[in-house]
């Protein structure tokens, strides 16, 4: 699985470009489309598709490298959650990211409401290495916890998403195999090579071949039920990257659902290294 929020930026006055995108999912009706509708079933993919001249693997490398161009982000976003009686609940965060020499390192800083203001998440990752460290600072009590394997299957923040959602996996971690393809799209089952290394037995991507980014993926438990299906409705193309700028997760077990939307954004933006470090977690 890669980093699932690594894209979730908007336009801001620093974007050259402003090139908007509707992104429509395979099974739901979207009004305003400006893409080609997805016509396949995600779920339903059991063929494997032949006399193609690429990989599942090198799809969702196209993905990460899409991901990678221009190596800096900042961006505000808000974070909108609800629960199974639509009861809602608004965050609002600030995100940095930077990627150098192999090395990955985000920063993710709540300001508003209140009651989470500081409240911040810092997540390091490296190539050669498939662990992700990730530390949360909680500013009521003044304390930074790394956290540990369990901790990251848990809710980020009340939402739908979990700390192992933000810090996403190495493509190593997971076998990716092509099960369809059309013009538009490609279909990626993606499973674990060590079943007992994620929380998911399988997710299966559905990835705009012309952005080379994932409009949709859906995650099964290690039941095989299906547990939750992200769903990236809208694209801008920004310095020359394929951004996605509105992302909803929904939860079918749960009934719950987290929508993300960024309100402004930078790439390539110079970021100090101390920004994305415990005392850049600590920092007011």
């Amino acid at each position: 699985m890669l980093k699932l929020l690594i894209l979730f930026f908007s336009v801001s006055v620093f974007a050259t470009e402003n090139v908007e995108i509707k992104i429509p999912s395979d099974d739901i009706a979207t009004k305003d489309v400006v893409v080609e509708s997805v016509t396949g079933n995600v779920e339903a993919s059991n063929v494997i598709a032949e006399d193609t001249s690429i990989t599942g693997l090198e799809v969702m490398n196209l993905v990460r490298e899409e991901s990678r161009k221009k190596n800096t982000r900042v961006a505000v976003v808000d974070m909108k959650i609800f629960d199974s009686e639509n009861r809602e609940r608004v965050r609002y965060f600030n995100y940095w990211t930077k990627y150098f020499d192999g090395q990955e390192n985000s920063l993710i800083k709540f300001f508003r409401p209140k009651n989470v203001k500081g409240t911040a998440l810092l997540t390091n990752s490296s190539d050669e290495h498939n662990e992700k460290k990730q530390w949360i600072y909680i500013p009521a009590f003044k304390v930074v916890k790394q956290l540990t394997s369990s901790d990251k299957n848990k809710s980020f923040m009340g939402s739908d998403f979990t700390y192992s959602d933000i810090a996403g996996r190495k493509l190593s971690q997971d076998n990716h195999q092509l099960v369809k393809e059309t013009e538009s799209n490609y279909f990626i089952e993606s499973k674990p090579v060590d079943a007992s290394d994620s929380i998911y037995s399988v997710i299966r991507y559905v990835v705009n071949r012309d952005l080379n980014v994932i409009q949709k993926a859906i995650f099964y438990d290690l039941e095989e039920e299906k547990l939750k299906t992200l769903e990236n409705t809208s694209v801008s193309n920004i310095n020359g990257v394929n951004i996605v700028m509105l992302s909803k997760m929904t939860n079918h077990q749960t009934g719950g659902r987290t929508i993300l939307t960024v309100q402004s954004m930078d790439v390539g933006e110079n970021i100090k290294d101390d920004v994305l470090s415990i005392k850049g977690l600590k920092s007011q």
